[in-house]
């Protein structure tokens, strides 16, 4: 009697905990709320799974790097483009995810320090599901060489956030380069045959940038993620009027981009992301979606994340989707 009286007290405190970890996805137009003890399952069992990921038993780790010739006004030389890459020990799937990084936040930090990425819950997703993990800094990031010109900063006066709109067109090009050398030098015929497809992924500006990359390369894309992505944020300390700009500026490349993007993709953002307004992201998948590509959209409505721009450090929020996902676009 006293051992069911126990079970039952467990099973009532795993239903309160579960209420805390509700959302809604967004799939092909139709919401659909997660079930909060189904939340409260997947949490559990990626707990399991993550737990114990370690390196050497479980994940090996490579310092790779590719180059890129450069003459502009910044640098007159050969830069390095630094590459992490993450290969599972165990059920290696010969597979590549092409992860990108994101911006610094209109060089709120300086692109030299030190960063969580690629944060570890997304090495781990996708490491214990048999998949390489490749993450480029790209130029100026990190250990990359060369000067970072994504950005300016509005900060210390060296411009203003119409000059960081001015910056989309060359910062995109520049990064499609890098990611590019990347693919060709380090992906392509040495991680993987060189006729494979891959997945491209990222986050903030890196989900941005994997949009634009499938566009640019569909020959090489077998799918795209993208986690709360945008290239221009759209934030409470700018005008209505400078965050429709940025607005229609983005949703106006991601439809340009659509038109030839004919491979899956799905797009995981949360609610009080303090980079991109809620109402962005939908209006940026509508973008994409009325120009004729596909999308799956799932938008986390309650967390417990400190800022929902952080959603890909938390599995338990997307992984069942991501692994539905990931199921579609093997076929």
């Amino acid at each position: 009697m006293r051992d069911h009286h126990q079970r039952r007290v467990r099973f009532q405190r795993a239903i309160i905990a579960a209420t805390l970890c509700t959302a809604v996805v967004i799939e092909g137009g139709n919401f659909i709320e997660r079930s909060a003890i189904a939340a409260a399952a997947e949490s559990a069992s990626l707990q399991a799974l993550t737990n114990e990921f370690a390196y050497g038993r479980d994940y090996t780790f490579e310092r790779m790097e590719a180059t890129r010739a450069v003459n502009d006004t910044e640098d007159n030389s050969t830069i390095r483009l630094v590459t992490y890459v993450y290969r599972p020990v165990k059920n290696d799937r010969r597979e590549v995810v092409l992860y990108s990084h994101g911006s610094t936040g209109g060089l709120s930090s300086s692109p030299r320090e030190p960063s969580n990425f690629p944060q570890r819950p997304v090495i781990r997703f996708f490491v214990s599901r048999g998949y390489t993990l490749v993450a480029p800094l790209r130029r100026g990031r990190g250990d990359s060489t060369g000067t970072y010109i994504e950005e300016c900063s509005v900060y210390v006066g060296q411009c203003t956030t119409a000059d960081q709109v001015a910056l989309t067109e060359r910062g995109l090009r520049e990064a499609l380069l890098d990611t590019n050398a990347v693919i060709d030098q380090l992906v392509l015929g040495r991680l993987v045959p060189s006729v494979s497809k891959i997945i491209v992924a990222g986050h903030s500006r890196g989900g941005f940038l994997s949009l634009m990359l499938a566009a640019e390369r569909p020959a090489v894309a077998k799918g795209v993620i993208n986690f709360a992505g945008g290239w221009l944020a759209t934030t409470r300390n700018l005008s209505d009027a400078e965050n429709q700009q940025r607005t229609e500026e983005q949703t106006a490349r991601v439809a340009r981009a659509a038109k030839r993007v004919t491979v899956p993709t799905i797009w995981i953002y949360a609610v009080r992301d303090s980079l991109y307004q809620d109402r962005f992201p939908l209006a940026l998948v509508t973008s994409w979606r009325n120009a004729g590509a596909h999308a799956e959209f799932v938008h986390v409505t309650e967390h417990s994340l400190p800022d929902g721009h952080t959603v890909p450090t938390d599995a338990a929020l997307w992984g069942r989707q991501m692994d539905a996902f990931l199921r579609l676009i093997q076929g």
